[in-house]
């Protein structure tokens, strides 16, 4: 039974029920219908894929992929599994498969585990939820298949428990919010680090556990995306690098044009509806 929880033009994100039917004790396939990624809330299961099989706990993630064929099972004595899932719509599909290529994702695990980044996404699907905006909730879609699609490949840290994950989360969320909202103010470690209660050392590294990107690093990304509106908005090169943070214009114009392919003079050249499908 699916409880739809947000519908866009990029997906469905919804909790998947069990009806009244029996639990299965024994293995039993189903052959998956869509590429989506879920998240378990309640009530562990067996997930098998191939040749392989994982036990699938509160806060553990896996994938589908169409036409992969799965087995589930359920333990005994334990009641049917709540998931949360999120389902792919068919031009997101293919767009993933234009803009990742390398990406194998008939070879891929189905099993994505206990990762502190997916979890952070989850805890951040709720302050998103309530707000209700599409668009929102695409970005997030986007993070999500980032986070799951081209892991970092750092070394993965202890999975936190779920006290110290929402503890987490809060405050890297109120900081990733300070410089979104704020990106053209010049921040500083000790400063964001201490407005959310914790010493640089360990903001620098849970921000980068939980978002997979160092704190300036994030902030950059912000800035050169701004940049992106700016430009297409119509504003100058110049008047764009200061609006969007940057205090020296030919390191915003280098910057840029490493991660975009082109200087930003070039791009304000490019018609609207040209620039925004190459972005």
């Amino acid at each position: 039974m699916e409880i739809p929880l947000a519908k866009t033009t990029l997906a469905d994100i919804f909790l998947l029920k069990h009806g009244a039917e029996t639990v299965n004790l024994a293995p039993r396939q189903s052959v998956c219908a869509f590429r989506g990624l879920h998240f378990l809330e309640e009530h562990p299961f067996v997930l098998g894929f191939e040749k392989r099989e994982w036990l699938v706990e509160k806060g553990c993630a896996f994938l589908t992929e169409r036409g992969r064929i799965h087995e589930y099972s359920h333990l005994r004595g334990m009641p049917a599994d709540t998931v949360f899932s999120v389902r792919f719509h068919q031009p997101l599909v293919d767009c993933m498969h234009v803009e990742l290529p390398d990406v194998r994702f008939t070879q891929l695990e189905s099993f994505l585990g206990f990762r502190n980044d997916l979890r952070f996404l989850r805890w951040r699907w709720t302050r998103i939820a309530k707000e209700c905006l599409d668009f929102a909730t695409d970005a997030w879609v986007m993070d999500l298949i980032v986070a799951a699609y081209l892991p970092s490949p750092r070394k993965i840290s202890r999975s936190f428990p779920e006290a110290q994950l929402a503890w987490y989360a809060e405050r890297i969320e109120a900081a990733r919010e300070q410089l979104t909202k704020r990106f053209a103010d010049q921040h500083l470690l000790l400063t964001l680090a201490r407005s959310v209660g914790m010493s640089p050392f360990q903001f620098a590294r849970i921000f980068r556990e939980l978002t997979g990107f160092a704190p300036h690093q994030y902030l950059l990304k912000v800035r050169y995306r701004e940049a992106l509106h700016m430009l297409r908005d119509g504003a100058s090169v110049t008047e764009t690098c200061f609006r969007s943070g940057f205090s020296n214009l030919s390191h915003f114009t280098r910057g840029f044009r490493k991660r975009f392919g082109q200087n930003p003079s070039s791009f304000r050249a490019i018609p609207r509806s040209h620039s925004v499908a190459r972005v």
